[in-house]
């Protein structure tokens, strides 16, 4: 029975999550949209506040852009499975939950571009395998690490323009094997130990990068103004590799040591010059030893006293 239960309830979640070949008899498109051919849907300027659900599942084009969305919730595109382009920009979103884009699987082309992001979430766009083109130009974002990225196999185009971007965490543009186009202008870079990674990789795939010479460096003094595709490995001759975890176990190691070794050693030294200090005292002042006498028999004794003649008796 239990089996039986169990097996109607997973039959039908199939249902309700596969794409059906044709509209759901009781969809019709929102007000806020205009729903065209070839499964359209341009929600642009609707006065949106969330992402609408009632959609046709064989929505391949859902412009969202100029509205109000700012948060995409768990799950928020998951009965458009079919969806190969989803526009976003200028709603001032600020959070993309890491889960937003389950389901999403066919996905090509995502453009968030002109809102408020500060950061991502690892993993945020994990699910989208099939993607092309990203955009995150016009947002607020101050470092890009690997693990918000994440493995895009087939990503071919990356917008991060006009952001706040000042480096790059190492390997962020190592998990985009097949990246042809890439735009980092309008971004503060400083050109630090932090970004050589980033300098490694545009020398080598300049001709990937839209304008690479114009590039330039905003801090610190001796590199404003210098493209970061000229700034070779001498230029990071000061920086130092990070501290493994022996290298971090043997210095926290080092400080009690050689604090116990400093008592030891002074310790030692002190005792030396104190014992060098009574030698030589010793030698300047001698000690004097009493010298033994022998008295011979019949000898008169010595004492003072017993040398004067005894007093004469008068009868």
């Amino acid at each position: 029975m239990t089996f039986s239960f169990s097996f109607f309830l997973l039959t039908l979640a199939l249902l309700i999550l596969s794409p059906p070949s044709t509209p759901s008899p009781g969809w019709s498109c929102l007000s806020e949209c205009v729903c065209g051919q070839g499964g359209q849907v341009n929600c642009s300027g609707g006065e949106l506040h969330f992402v609408p659900r009632i959609l046709d599942p064989r929505v391949q084009v859902l412009l969202l852009g100029h509205n109000h969305i700012d948060f995409l919730s768990p799950g928020a595109f998951a009965l458009l499975p079919r969806l190969l382009s989803l526009e976003l920009q200028s709603n001032g979103l600020q959070r993309v939950h890491v889960q937003a884009f389950w389901g999403l699987r066919v996905l090509q082309s995502l453009d968030l571009s002109a809102n408020a992001l500060q950061a991502l979430e690892p993993g945020t766009f994990r699910p989208l395998r099939a993607l092309h083109t990203l955009s995150l130009a016009g947002n607020r974002l101050m470092r890009l690490e690997p693990m918000w990225l994440g493995p895009l196999p087939l990503l071919q185009n990356l917008n991060l323009q006009d952001n706040l971007l000042s480096s790059m965490g190492s390997g962020v543009l190592d998990r985009l094997p097949a990246l042809h186009e890439l735009n980092l202008h309008g971004n503060p870079w400083i050109c630090d130990c932090t970004i050589l990674s980033l300098c490694r990789w545009l020398r080598s795939h300049a001709h990937q990068i839209l304008g690479a010479e114009s590039l330039m460096c905003v801090s610190p003094d001796q590199q404003i103004l210098k493209p970061l595709a000229a700034l070779t490995e001498a230029s990071f001759n000061y920086c130092t590799l990070p501290l493994t975890p022996w290298d971090l176990g043997i210095i926290t190691m080092l400080g009690p040591l050689s604090f116990l070794a400093s008592l030891a050693a002074c310790f030692i030294f002190g005792s030396l010059l104190t014992a060098f200090r009574v030698r030589r005292k010793n030698r300047h002042y001698p000690v004097k030893r009493p010298i033994p006498q022998t008295v011979a028999l019949g000898d008169p004794p010595e004492n003072p006293t017993t040398n004067f003649p005894a007093p004469a008796c008068f009868l």
